[in-house]
């Protein structure tokens, strides 16, 4: 209603989610639904398809990933703060969805990016990796006032707590 007030939204949620009357610009669902109902959403075909908090397609084999990999878009965008939490074929799942074969199939990145920087943090692969993945990247930082002036200042507060025996151990 803010950014663009002359677009329709419906939200495909609950027990009784139809998508028969569907008439709206935009649909906003969850993964949950989205792979329960990926069969009907698949059926169609969407010109945009946009997830935010993309880290939760980072394992391309869960039935999540598959799921929201087979809905048709002709457009896909990926919103994520933390694209790689633990390996950086995680950021290649996510790079499939958007742009699929791009850094091309698991096998072929584990040898030509993740073993390399992952393994042996070459400065050579790494340079290469941020070159051809960064036309594709944008990222924006709280810090940064030019970008956008109504996000908030950061707040870092650090609470300590004091773990009970059978937490700690």
């Amino acid at each position: 209603s803010r950014f663009a007030p002359e677009l329709t939204c419906e939200i495909f949620h609950g027990a009784t989610r139809d998508l028969k009357a569907f008439d709206s610009d935009i649909l906003l669902t969850s993964y949950g639904v989205m792979r329960s109902d990926s069969m009907t959403l698949k059926k169609l075909k969407w010109y945009l398809l946009v997830i935010d908090e993309a880290q939760n397609i980072k394992n391309q084999d869960t039935a999540q990933t598959k799921a929201l990999k087979s809905i048709p878009a002709d457009i896909r965008i990926a919103m994520s703060g933390t694209p790689v939490e633990n390996r950086l074929e995680e950021f290649w799942s996510i790079m499939d969805f958007v742009n699929k074969g791009y850094l091309g199939n698991t096998k072929s990145f584990r040898s030509e990016y993740s073993m390399p920087i992952q393994m042996d943090n070459d400065a050579k692969v790494i340079e290469r990796f941020k070159k051809v993945t960064s036309p594709f990247l944008m990222r924006r930082m709280k810090s940064d006032k030019s970008i956008i002036t109504d996000l908030p200042d950061k707040i870092e507060m650090d609470q300590l707590v004091t773990l009970t025996g059978d937490q700690a151990a």
